[in-house]
């Protein structure tokens, strides 16, 4: 089975590399036919000295300086064109920016994740990246690919390291952005003034930020003794999970969620292991069942219904076991990044229906419409939440 792992590390904006110029010193002349030179010859003389630096001075004016989200000060080129991202956080993000500025991916895209993505993203060479799991981004290739952005996400001093080495290896400045869940409508303001279009930045910003803000408004207003407990199943046999205060959970608290997890949290990728015998006595009210962008075989829903094991947790008697929608990415996590914005709807109208009166399929087209450029069929929206709505 195929597996990938998408950490929230690192990812790169864009590079350009510049080539200076430099006329050459004439030589001495010491005869009197090479001191008598004409008018004509003096003017042509000075045209060629100087050309160079006309075309210097043009190499400068297309750039400018900018202040990337980590703080440091770097050179972009003023027109992007084309954009490699060093993980799939980034990859993702551009792609929702815009998908035909994506220079390539970080991995072979499987069917599952081609089927709600653009022809062009699918064209794309598979480039590699830096993303953790000795992952490492295929330099001849990229450079062949000729970005003249890179994208990358962290800001911590480590991925300042990282980016300073990648951008001399590659020949091409580095650009980070911060793609953690409170900064991504920043990231999106930041890109679009970076690559010129502050309008689409806007757009995706404030839909983000809309979001959030009201789901953080929904969860205030829900009394404690109406909040329900949830368990989050990872892994095919659903023993893994990740508790309260783990990114990539992070949907649980956000939407008003009690996470039943008493474990401690694994940094990284997560997926802290529990036994069986824990999760009964936890025994949670909703059970949300991770799939891995699309590999049906990484999911736990169907164990979890079918086992005997599980069916004396409350979730499971009540039939509160739902799946979380996969592809193109996942809406709850894997990565926690761009994806999970249309998630915070779906759990909050899972989990609070009396309160997040959301009709997902309708929200589900916009969002596809207006983040994967994709306009999704009732039918198959139909078949994205198949496992992931209650019963109606």
């Amino acid at each position: 089975m195929r597996r990938r792992f998408y950490a929230l590390g690192l990812a790169a904006v864009l590079t350009a590399s510049i080539v200076t110029g430099c006329g050459n010193k004439p030589a001495d002349t010491t005869t009197a036919a090479a001191t008598a030179v004409t008018a004509a010859e003096t003017t042509a003389a000075a045209e060629t000295t100087t050309a160079p630096e006309t075309a210097e001075t043009e190499k400068a004016s297309s750039e400018k300086p900018v202040k990337d989200m980590a703080g440091r000060d770097i050179q972009v080129p003023d027109e992007v064109k084309s954009v490699y991202s060093t993980s799939p956080v980034g990859t993702n993000f551009m792609y929702t920016f815009d998908d035909t500025m994506v220079a390539g991916t970080n991995f072979d895209l499987s069917e599952a994740e081609k089927k709600f993505t653009s022809d062009h993203y699918q064209s794309l060479p598979n480039l590699g990246g830096w993303y953790g799991k000795g992952n490492e981004g295929n330099v001849e290739e990229i450079i062949k690919a000729a970005p003249n952005l890179v994208l990358a996400s962290g800001v911590d001093q480590s991925s300042i390291d990282t980016a300073d080495q990648l951008q001399e290896k590659l020949g091409i400045p580095v650009v980070l952005i911060n793609t953690d869940f409170d900064y991504m409508a920043d990231a999106y303001r930041f890109v679009g003034e970076i690559v010129g279009n502050t309008e689409r930045g806007e757009e995706l910003a404030v839909y983000t930020e809309n979001t959030i803000n009201k789901a953080k408004e929904i969860t205030a207003a829900i009394p404690e003794d109406k909040k329900v407990t949830v368990y989050y199943a990872e892994e095919s046999l659903g023993l893994n999970t990740d508790p309260s205060g783990s990114a990539h959970s992070r949907l649980i608290d956000l939407c008003g969620g009690i996470n039943v997890a008493d474990c401690d949290v694994s940094p990284g990728y997560g997926r802290t292991e529990v036994s069986m015998e824990q999760v009964i006595s936890w025994d949670p009210e909703y059970i949300i069942a991770c799939t891995d962008n699309g590999y049906d075989d990484s999911g736990s829903y169907s164990k979890i219904l079918s086992d005997s094991q599980w069916s004396v947790i409350q979730a499971v008697k009540d039939k509160h076991v739902y799946e979380t929608p996969a592809v193109p990415q996942n809406w709850f996590d894997r990565p926690p990044s761009v994806n999970t914005i249309i998630g915070i709807k779906w759990v909050q109208n899972l989990l609070y229906p009396d309160y997040a009166d959301y009709d997902i399929k309708k929200e589900a087209k916009e969002f596809y419409k207006m983040f994967y450029h994709y306009e999704l069929s009732d039918s198959e929206v139909d078949e994205l939440l198949a496992r992931s709505l209650r019963a109606e």
